[in-house]
């Protein structure tokens, strides 16, 4: 009994120290995945931003009757706008069995150092005089497929048509404006042009009994005093008359910007006139118009916050757009013809007799190109004024954002345009390498770095159609700048840091 008893104390000990765990192994340590591969060389200059583009141009089918569509795939460049270059791909295509060339038996080309400009939506194309052997259908015809080909692009709505810096008569007796055009896919090319030309003078009436209404693109001052954009707007003028056209052209301008923002205030432009505008037909072809205004007439542009060369370039764009054959503005201050003009930025203009040209002010168009500043502890939407043939330029946006100041101000301090040493666009990712220097001013700033960031990105995203953006410093890639931003990697637009 008693052996029976131990052994099984024996055989329970054996089971309970069998079901006892051993000791816990310890894992082994997981090694760190390895940061994904950068699959991009950091650039060194801006020839990265050349790229290819599928593109639909517009050109009348083969028996005249509509505009037909076809694609190629043309060179283009993120550093500036595609209107030029489409403009001028649209100009040189020979036609084919389907399509016209534009112009048929006539050449058309592109006129002028600044032939075409895009600011506002507004696109004006200046074509060469060739244009002017073309019938006043075929002109129009031309003017359309321009009209339709730009407005495949995403930012434009409307075009204006210049022949030899001028605007052109779509009537026999010279008075007839084409004014801003929008494309009209899938009309009737005869349709289109019979409804257009129904509006002229009737033979032998006088142009001041014959109302109008058109769409003119009218430019207006900055208030920072940088130059002018156009915005556009739908007229009704009582006759056709050039006079008749300056004169409520004026009162529109004199009425201020209705819908663009950072416009000056504009003096009553109408009430300061002196005198009914003059027309004069010059030997050229063209006309003159002469405007007399009262000689305190700056002071009036001053006092409403505009610069008076700003107001004057608004003034002559705006009539040199729109009035047929109109290529000078003579203007006068009191008896004195107004022979000079400075500004801040662009210095001294002058002009012999008084005799003021759209190509005088070229350089006063603008693009309004929007940029991300700082707000507080987030950031909201600016528009800087950029020269129009800037107005996409990656690099001139990093430096417009360098320029912000005060509680906008978002970038360290101090990036030049020496510090950006290169810029490309690889698929849909645009590639910005600044200087080790510039890293450095980033890690003893106290801006806030992922702002800093988002202000880039959400600039570059909204004006270069980018997807995405990749940082270098130097060349290298870079973990981080002395804060808890990881600058490698890509990064995408970002609305959430965007005050609403």
């Amino acid at each position: 009994m008693r052996l029976r008893k131990l052994l099984c104390i024996l055989l329970a000990a054996l089971l309970l120290g069998g079901c006892a765990a051993p000791e816990a192994a310890q894992p082994a340590p997981m090694a760190a995945l390895p940061a994904p591969a950068d699959p991009y060389a950091a650039p060194l200059g801006d020839a990265g931003l050349a790229h290819e583009a599928l593109t639909a141009m517009y050109l009348p089918s083969a028996d005249g009757q509509q505009l037909l569509a076809y694609y190629d795939t043309l060179p283009l460049t993120y550093s500036q706008h595609p209107a030029e270059a489409v403009v001028r791909a649209l100009l040189a295509h020979p036609g084919n069995s389907r399509v016209r060339p534009l112009g048929g038996g006539v050449t058309l080309a592109l006129t002028g150092s600044d032939p075409v400009e895009v600011s506002g939506g507004v696109c004006t194309v200046n074509l060469s005089a060739s244009a002017l052997q073309l019938s006043r259908q075929d002109l129009y015809t031309a003017c359309m497929a321009l009209t339709a080909t730009l407005g495949e692009l995403d930012d434009l709505r409307y075009v204006n048509v210049l022949v030899a810096g001028r605007p052109v008569a779509m009537d026999i007796a010279g008075y007839l404006p084409l004014g801003a055009l929008t494309a009209q896919p899938g009309q009737e090319l005869p349709v289109l042009w019979e409804q257009f030309s129904s509006r002229r003078t009737p033979a032998g009436e006088n142009p001041t009994t014959a109302p109008i209404t058109a769409v003119a693109a009218l430019y207006f001052p900055l208030a920072d005093g940088s130059g002018v954009v156009p915005e556009i707007r739908r007229l009704s003028f009582p006759g056709q008359h050039p006079q008749q056209l300056a004169i409520a052209l004026i009162g529109a301008l004199s009425a201020g910007a209705e819908e663009t923002a950072g416009i000056a205030g504009m003096p009553d432009l109408s009430a300061l006139m002196t005198a009914q505008p003059e027309i004069t037909d010059l030997n050229s072809g063209g006309k003159r118009i002469t405007l007399r205004f009262s000689a305190d007439v700056r002071s009036w542009m001053t006092a409403a916050g505009a610069d008076p060369a700003c107001c004057f370039a608004a003034l002559v764009m705006t009539l040199t757009t729109f009035i047929p054959s109109v290529e000078q503005v003579c203007i006068l201050a009191g008896d004195a013809a107004l022979t000079s003009l400075r500004s801040d930025l662009h210095g001294g203009l002058f002009f012999a007799g008084g005799l003021h040209t759209r190509q005088d002010y070229s350089g006063y168009l603008r693009a309004q190109s929007p940029v991300y500043h700082a707000d507080g502890d987030r950031l909201s939407v600016h528009h800087a004024s950029l020269p129009y043939r800037s107005g996409r330029s990656p690099r001139e946006l990093l430096l417009s954002l360098a320029r912000a100041e005060g509680d906008c101000a978002v970038l360290a301090e101090g990036l030049s345009d020496a510090d950006i040493l290169g810029l490309s666009v690889a698929d849909d990712t645009l590639l910005i390498n600044l200087s080790a220097r510039y890293a450095d001013a980033i890690r003893k700033s106290s801006a806030d770095q992922r702002r800093m960031v988002y202000a880039i990105v959400n600039t570059m995203c909204s004006n270069l159609r980018v997807r995405r953006v990749r940082f270098y410093f130097g060349g290298e890639t870079i973990d981080r700048l002395d804060s808890d931003v990881l600058w490698t990697g890509e990064f995408l637009y970002n609305p959430g840091v965007i005050r609403r």
